[in-house]
């Protein structure tokens, strides 16, 4: 990873890899307005490229997630048709289109017929700085992480239509969002929430917590943000935020965050489950479950009791993998 790479992860990363690694792009849109034509729906379009550590586990791949057919699919390609712009979020996968702005989909693949084209409007990019150059923070500037985390867009509005099976969906009205991984591997464990459908407008939140390789041992670390209208807290491990309460009961968590003088509280509910391939040194060859209509409440409070925040966001991702593994 270059230095422009550090300062824009939204952009490709590995470049200069050969083996024994991934990258992947999340892309969320939901709409959820009675009137949306073909009713309520949520699609997630993932585009990445596998390295595993021999050419014959080398590919590109799209996979997608629909609520509606409450169903996953993976769809892989040969590693040439994956191409990506050096200086910005712009891929190209097969005939498939991903940028920051918007996205093309034209995927015939077994029982999947995908297409159409979605606008993203009034994106909000996740802040960079020198001293946290992303949603990683400082550790961004380690080279030996396992699992990179990027977020592109914490919220954008979305216009444009997408025809899943012979139904087609107008997300126009609806929201967006986008984040990524790259590295060799996912972590062993992990619990992974977000959502940007909450009642209140320009609202959002991500939650990650994973076990952590370091220098030959682990720790239980964990990044996220929330977005109340105008006002962004990010938090994490590096920011010397504590992980006061996590308690993990089958479909169900509860994470409890102190950062400084607050109070952070998810609790998040699984909808229905679909399969996902995770990499595992580069290969996909690790099945996970996601649910995309998940529910996630959110309480913020200071310390004196004060609530500064307290709304349940729908239409949540959700991922609990091996999750009671991180107590």
């Amino acid at each position: 990873m270059g230095l422009h790479g550090l300062f824009h992860p939204p952009v490709f990363q590995g470049r200069r890899r050969t083996a024994s690694y991934f990258e992947g792009w999340y892309f969320k849109m939901a709409v959820g307005h009675s009137d949306a034509a073909g009713g309520a729906e949520v699609i997630s379009v993932i585009p990445g490229i596998a390295l595993g550590s021999t050419k014959n586990d080398h590919h590109a791949f799209i996979q997608v997630i629909s609520s509606r057919e409450k169903r996953s699919w993976y769809v892989p390609f040969p590693l040439e048709a994956f191409n990506a712009d050096k200086r910005e979020l712009h891929l190209d996968v097969g005939n498939n289109l991903f940028t920051t702005d918007h996205i093309h989909l034209d995927l015939r693949h077994e029982d999947l017929i995908l297409s159409g084209s979605i606008h993203h409007h009034d994106v909000q990019p996740f802040p960079v700085t020198l001293v946290s150059p992303g949603i990683m923070g400082w550790f961004a500037y380690l080279p030996f992480m396992e699992c990179n985390h990027g977020v592109v867009s914490t919220h954008h509005t979305l216009s444009g239509s997408i025809e899943c099976n012979g139904i087609e969906t107008d997300f126009t009205g609806g929201t967006g969002y986008i984040e990524k991984d790259w590295g060799s591997s996912f972590p062993d464990a992990w619990i992974w929430m977000q959502s940007n459908c909450f009642p209140s407008a320009n609202s959002s939140c991500m939650l990650s917590v994973a076990r952590i390789p370091f220098f030959g041992r682990s720790f239980t670390g964990f990044l996220g943000f929330l977005q109340m209208d105008n006002q962004m807290i990010r938090f994490g491990t590096y920011t010397g935020a504590k992980l006061v309460t996590l308690d993990i009961d089958g479909t169900q968590a509860k994470v409890t965050i102190r950062q400084k003088d607050m109070l952070i509280v998810f609790f998040a509910e699984l909808g229905p489950a679909s399969h996902l391939a995770a990499p595992r040194q580069g290969k996909m060859d690790r099945t996970i479950t996601e649910s995309i209509v998940g529910t996630l409440t959110v309480t913020a409070q200071s310390t004196d009791g004060a609530v500064l925040f307290h709304e349940t966001g729908t239409m949540a991702g959700i991922e609990l993998s091996e999750a009671g593994s991180l107590h």
